[in-house]
């Protein structure tokens, strides 16, 4: 009876955040096919745009990974003024970071991209798209804290309808601007930041609608420790997404010194790579609310029970990821390149990815668990170490084997490495 009651805890709280995940992709996908449509410049220009833009949003990421947790373990009748002023701190915080990143991203757009090395015509498609694209980032991260908060609150649904609000808005400014008044790479990234405009706007007015019926109460709160509290998981959780992110943008910053069907294909496959992994990250996201509940009201032996239910579904869901993408990993890149050029993936890359698949999805599983147990430290330091453990093993394969699949068997080596600390560190 504990067990069916653990799977279905698991099942209410992960499958709107799976449905929330699975859009951003897709709209990523989406926009990779309509820059495909134009040419293959445009497709690589939005690649080496979008490496750029994400390193900023994930060093951002503790807005989100950081208070979904921190959120779940204040709401209760004895904690809402911490509550309260927690949130309304996050939210500011998240006002000015998203200014700062906008005027730095805008200011050094050219540089950054030169950092590719691309072609000319590259280089100005992928700058006009950062530059429009960036207009939007104060946008995600309000939206990006509004909905961390609504998801600790066990909202999950509404942050569905925030990604939907984006997904649908985003395709249909992409056309529009992309396609139908021929702006190109530029007009893409100006519709993901009006998107994301549209976004926050719902998101903020959903969540103070939520927090009007919670009344504070006259108990005064210690507002420097919150404050602590906030930046310390925060610090903890930057130093990961920047390594993280760092690893990534290598991945992508070698590819790019290869040919220009090279640089599209690592785009897809890293693309389709984040897709897959909507499944495991749902999981994660909703396991820093379940655990982060139980732990704070002490609830040891449910705490462990939905530990191993949340390993027995991720190892279930790796499994089937891994045998899909071995089968059909080509059919889903010529989906989204059509007859515009071949990219054909031989079963060693397939194999590769499949493997990154089944090995990450505990690395992410990991990543929900600790944060839900407030270990955001050793969160950090798996990430860290694992990161520097896969560009080390990249940098000296590619001495001989200048390939994709050599990106590939570094990041494997990566996602193995932080899945075993992961799993030492949340026994």
């Amino acid at each position: 009876m504990m067990i069916n009651s653990v799977r279905k805890d698991i099942w209410i709280n992960s499958y709107p955040i799976f449905l929330w995940l699975a859009l951003e992709p897709i709209v990523g996908l989406i926009d990779s096919k309509i820059a495909s449509v134009i040419n293959l410049d445009t497709l690589s220009a939005i690649g080496i745009g979008e490496t750029i833009y994400f390193v900023f949003i994930w060093v951002f990421i503790f807005l989100a990974y950081g208070t979904t947790p921190l959120v779940s373990s204040f709401n209760t009748k004895n904690e809402i003024n911490k509550l309260n002023y927690f949130i309304n701190f996050g939210r500011n915080v998240s006002i000015l970071l998203g200014l700062g990143s906008f005027v730095i991203l805008y200011i050094s757009s050219d540089y950054l991209v030169s950092t590719f090395q691309p072609t000319a015509n590259i280089k100005l498609l992928s700058s006009d798209y950062l530059v429009l694209r960036c207009i939007g980032l104060p946008f995600y991260l309000i939206n990006m804290h509004s909905t961390a908060v609504l998801r600790g609150l066990k909202y999950a649904k509404i942050t569905f309808y925030s990604a939907l609000i984006v997904s649908i808005s985003n395709v249909i400014f992409s056309l529009f601007f992309g396609l139908y008044l021929g702006l190109g790479a530029g007009g893409i990234g100006f519709a993901s930041s009006l998107a994301f405009f549209c976004a926050s706007i719902y998101s903020t007015i959903i969540l103070k609608k939520q927090l009007s019926d919670i009344s504070p109460s006259e108990e005064q709160i210690d507002k420097p420790s919150l404050q602590k509290k906030f930046f310390s998981v925060g610090v903890y959780i930057l130093i990961r997404s920047l390594f993280l992110t760092l690893f990534m943008a290598y991945l992508r910053n070698r590819s790019s010194l290869m040919s220009m069907q090279e640089i599209a294909l690592q785009h897809i496959l890293l693309q389709l790579w984040s897709a897959s992994y909507i499944f495991v990250d749902a999981i994660a996201i909703a396991s820093q609310t379940l655990i982060a509940e139980l732990t704070s009201k002490k609830e040891q032996y449910q705490k462990s029970t939905l530990q191993k239910e949340l390993l027995l579904v991720t190892t279930f869901i790796s499994f089937i990821l891994a045998i899909i993408t071995v089968i059909f990993l080509n059919n889903f890149v010529e989906l989204f390149v059509g007859d515009n050029f071949d990219l054909f993936i031989d079963f060693q890359l397939r194999l590769l990815v499949a493997m990154s698949l089944f090995i990450g999805c505990y690395a992410f599983l990991w990543d929900g668990v600790l944060l839900g147990l407030d270990r955001p430290k050793e969160f950090s330091f798996l990430t860290v170490a694992s990161s520097i453990a896969g560009f080390l093993v990249c940098a000296y394969l590619l001495r001989t084997q200048n390939t994709i699949s050599t990106l590939w068997i570094g990041l494997n080596v990566s996602l193995m490495f932080r899945s075993l600390l992961g799993y030492v560190y949340q026994k």
